[in-house]
């Protein structure tokens, strides 16, 4: 099953500023990373280690939980952070 994910990034921003970040795993076989809001992907890569998330203006309605899951057919793991 794929490590624990590990995220990059800092999860204190101001209204309008840039964000950028960056959620990954390790596994073998390479995972599946994806990146949600409550019920919607915001972002996924198949078969990569990692799977990052660019906001060029962060707004308020951005914020909230976000879940990192990693997956590949031995299993899975996920991080959640606001």
């Amino acid at each position: 099953a794929p490590r624990p994910p590990v995220l990059n990034g800092t999860l204190w921003v101001l209204a309008g500023e840039q964000v950028r970040l960056t959620c990954s795993a390790r596994s073998h076989p390479a995972p599946i990373v994806t990146l949600a809001r409550g019920r919607r992907v915001v972002a996924s890569a198949v078969y990569e280690r990692q799977v990052s998330l660019e906001l060029p203006a962060a707004a308020p309605e951005d914020g909230g939980e976000y879940l990192c899951r990693a997956e590949n057919q031995h299993g899975h793991s996920s991080l959640a952070f606001n």
